[in-house]
């Protein structure tokens, strides 16, 4: 019995420096961030991503998408209500453009998605100097020991702005922008 509780103490004594850690961590050493979000919502990002949907080739792409969306829906709703009476030949050859026209709207898409990437890596470039800025000075400012992307830890009080940082940063990053 007193074995037992002897193993207790001792492994009590075996975590009393980790919860020592905890309080220190607790007094503002650790926050987290969303390094992304906190770059795309500043208001320079905002205004690159609606210039790239005012654009010409992003208009121009996204009609032609809608284009073959909607001839695609044509296509099967045809083959709905008329597929009793077609020949098979006829079903063949729906089939087909059916599969022509999913494989160029999936083009279609990657074009778009890739117009988008390429917006987003532009702000992240030109912004990531600023950002990391900002970020070190808050760090410095707040007493911030360890900074952690949001998404590495398990949980944590998002609600909390002494503890997610990411509204902050944003913020001061459009202060600078101004």
């Amino acid at each position: 019995m007193n074995f037992i509780k002897l193993l207790i103490v001792y492994t009590a004594l075996l975590f009393l420096p980790f919860s020592m850690q905890a309080a220190e961590i607790e007094g503002g050493s650790i926050a987290v961030i969303d390094a992304q979000s906190a770059i795309f919502g500043t208001e320079s990002s905002k205004q690159a991503f609606e210039e790239l949907t005012a654009s010409k080739e992003w208009k121009e792409v996204e009609e032609d998408l809608q284009l073959k969306i909607n001839e695609a829906t044509e296509i099967q709703e045809k083959l709905q209500k008329e597929s009793p009476t077609m020949s098979d030949d006829e079903k063949i050859d729906a089939q087909k453009r059916l599969n022509s026209l999913s494989q160029d709207a999936q083009f279609l898409n990657q074009k778009l998605s890739t117009m988008q990437n390429e917006v987003a890596e532009l702000v992240q470039r030109e912004q990531a100097p600023e950002f990391q800025k900002v970020v070190s000075e808050l760090m410095r400012a707040k007493g911030i020991k360890i900074l952690l992307h949001s998404n590495a830890v398990l949980g944590f009080d998002r609600g909390d702005p002494t503890l997610n940082l990411t509204p902050e940063i944003t913020e001061l990053l459009n202060q600078k922008e101004e």
